[in-house]
């Protein structure tokens, strides 16, 4: 079964801006893209027509589908979500220090859909082909490989390079008594941090010789960390545990409400 990209549309900017990355990123994986539209608003159908009627003139190869759904919004994107390949929200941005806010809804579903859920800025035309580098939030957890394969393949697929981050912080002990600290410590753990890092990705460099996959680990909080390595990214990726479906976690927190470019959460095990 060929599986689609499907993007929710609202009245939103955001919203629109996430229609134009879905059909981009429907192109890139070949598969057709779906545009639904939850609550039974009256404008739904004349909404969704616009969409298709742009589609069409910018991507007259690609195959879409509309659906105007009478069910609760979260309700329906999360079951979308489960048919599809992904799905792409949009977020409300927020000018200056406040950053960006992920409503209600975008909350709802980013923390108990199945599948990679892309939270998209109005961040003016995406391309099909985005030079920008794909940025992957690398956690060393089983499990975890879910969420790099996404980045792979989406560095793969749009022929980009590929910046694989992954913090570190001294022992809780460190924190409490600096004091005691040693100071070859510091270090130690980045050294075996390196080489754990270089050995996870290794496999990687394998599948996808194509890519070309930095590592970069650095001391320091993973949020932070992120938010930096996102400015010029054309995707973040990061992920989010799966059986914590009320909680995204601190880091894919902090990813959808400071990072400038689209955001990934991949769920995993």
């Amino acid at each position: 079964m060929i599986r689609p990209v499907t993007v929710g549309l609202d009245r939103s900017p955001e919203s629109r801006a996430a229609v134009r990355w879905a059909a981009c990123e429907a192109v890139r994986r070949n598969v057709p893209l779906r545009v639904v539209h939850a609550g039974g608003h009256p404008y739904g159908d004349g909404m969704l027509r616009e969409a298709a009627e742009e589609l069409a003139a910018t991507h007259p190869g690609l195959t879409v589908t509309t659906d105007v759904a009478d069910a609760p919004p979260a309700e329906l994107l999360v079951a979308e979500a489960g048919r599809s390949e992904l799905l792409a929200l949009g977020s409300q941005g927020l000018s200056g220090l406040s950053g960006y806010v992920v409503g209600t809804v975008g909350q709802a579903t980013l923390a108990r859909a199945t599948r990679p859920v892309v939270v998209v800025r109005d961040g003016g035309a995406p391309e099909v082909r985005d030079p920008r580098p794909v940025v992957l939030g690398l956690a060393l957890r089983q499990g975890a490989a879910d969420v790099t394969a996404f980045a792979v393949e989406a560095a793969q697929r749009g022929g980009t390079p590929l910046r694989a981050v992954h913090t570190w912080s001294y022992p809780p002990i460190y924190r409490y008594a600096p004091a005691a600290m040693d100071p070859a410590c510091g270090a130690e753990i980045a050294a075996g941090e390196k080489h754990a890092v270089a050995a996870a990705m290794e496999p990687w460099r394998e599948k996808a010789p194509g890519v070309e996959i930095t590592e970069e680990v650095v001391a320091g909080n993973a949020a932070q960390a992120l938010v930096d390595a996102a400015a010029g990214a054309g995707l973040l990726v990061v992920g989010r545990r799966s059986h914590q479906p009320a909680c995204l976690g601190p880091t894919a927190h902090a990813a959808l409400h400071h990072a400038p470019c689209p955001v990934a959460v991949v769920p995993y095990e």
